[in-house]
């Protein structure tokens, strides 16, 4: 009875969002349903040292903003956004890494159709046997890697000349 209860209300649901085209298609193994677990999965890599920046930030900085006259926008981008770069540049790099090799998602919940570098490689070490790709694939996410990490110390200010 539960399972009958759980396929109307899918049903019902499925068919609340017309303009979203869920009508009598299956949400499971599409790009969508890909797209928003990988989202799920990396949004807290994001957002906890951005909130980190955020906790860290002096209160009197931001009250004294508002009493020279800024508005909250202008209070956000020059006092607020400036100071928590350091946690946006940690939240990017902490997404980033492990985003690059998400195959065992692509398998569970794209159905093996979206194609991430992690299961270019895959697919070019065990499928295809074209180690020679699949090494050079892993030596350009490696490569992306060290560039994105030189990129953020760089715009942070930390590699002096």
């Amino acid at each position: 009875m539960h399972l009958l209860e759980s396929l109307v209300k899918q049903e019902r649901l499925t068919n609340s969002f017309p303009y979203l085209e869920l009508h009598h298609k299956s949400s499971c193994l599409t790009d969508f349903s890909f797209l928003t677990v990988a989202a799920y999965i990396e949004l807290p890599f994001m957002i906890l040292p951005i909130f980190n920046s955020i906790e860290e930030l002096p209160s009197s900085l931001i009250a004294a903003s508002r009493d020279l006259g800024a508005t909250k926008w202008d209070t956000f981008r020059r006092v607020i956004f400036p100071l928590t770069m350091n946690g946006v540049r940690s939240g990017v790099q902490a997404v980033f890494i492990p985003s690059l090799s998400l195959f065992m998602l692509t398998r569970l919940i794209g159905g093996n159709r979206v194609i991430t570098l992690g299961t270019a490689v895959e697919q070019h070490f065990l499928v295809t046997q074209n180690w020679g790709m699949g090494s050079t694939i892993g030596v350009v996410l490696i490569v992306a890697m060290i560039i994105l990490m030189f990129v953020t110390e760089i715009v942070r200010g930390g590699v002096s000349e």
